[in-house]
């Protein structure tokens, strides 16, 4: 049976609509020349019970299809963007995650620890009790990771004014120190992206992936980052 007669065979309200909605993405979609396209073009006139034959569409029904397409598309754009989405997630998270460690050194009256693991891109929290700098047998010891799709990097993203590398702190190496007074031990920051933005050779249209945190030595203040393509954007 051919594909128009077998859509024009729906019968009620909801089978014409549905009939009329099919030809219409097989005309926006389907070649000229294929069945579905001759249909709809008005070669074969639609005949429905009680009412004259006619051929084509109303504009109503050619407005509906477009809003649902378009209710279709912002649904479907997310998902494109889930990755980054990623990168985001980790950024706001491990932001977070320095402030709670700044703001529990001043409210305990010692230093915290903040170790980062650019390899294996996860960082460790050391709520050193006695602030001497080692872990003791009673200190608490935290492991924070990173979500499996992002990594310490910046892509192709360009360097921030305190460093290029992945992790750059002017005191300590990779690990830093907020203080009971709030300071941090060192000035710096980290670049954060995700997985293609870092193994992507460059690639400029995975640059909006790359975020960045930056800590200011005196306060202990953490600053959030993001590289919308042009420029980097604060965001906290």
């Amino acid at each position: 049976m051919p594909l128009w007669h077998q859509q024009l065979q729906l019968e009620g309200t909801y089978g014409v609509f549905l009939a009329r909605f099919r030809c219409v993405l097989a005309l926006l979609f389907q070649a000229p020349g294929s069945e579905a396209f001759v249909m709809v073009r008005g070669n074969r006139p639609y005949r429905q019970r009680g009412r004259s034959d006619r051929a084509g569409f109303t504009l109503t029904e050619l407005l509906i299809v477009i809003v649902i397409l378009g209710i279709l598309t912002r649904l479907a754009y997310p998902a494109l963007n889930a990755l980054r989405a990623h990168s985001e997630s980790a950024m706001i998270g491990l932001g977070t995650t320095l402030q709670a460690a700044q703001r529990e050194a001043v409210a305990r009256g010692h230093d915290v620890r903040v170790i980062f693991d650019g390899t294996s891109n996860r960082l460790q929290l050391h709520f050193d009790t006695n602030s001497n700098g080692t872990v003791d047998g009673t200190e608490r010891v935290r492991g924070v990771a990173l979500d499996r799709t992002v990594v310490f990097g910046r892509g192709a993203a360009p360097a921030r004014a305190f460093g290029a590398a992945n992790i750059n702190l002017t005191v300590g190496g990779s690990t830093l120190v907020f203080h009971r007074n709030g300071s941090a031990s060192a000035s710096g920051g980290l670049y954060l992206t995700t997985t293609r933005g870092a193994s992507g050779g460059g690639d400029a249209k995975w640059a909006k992936d790359a975020r960045a945190i930056e800590i200011v030595r005196a306060t202990g203040r953490v600053e959030w980052w993001r590289y919308n393509g042009v420029a980097w954007m604060r965001g906290f």
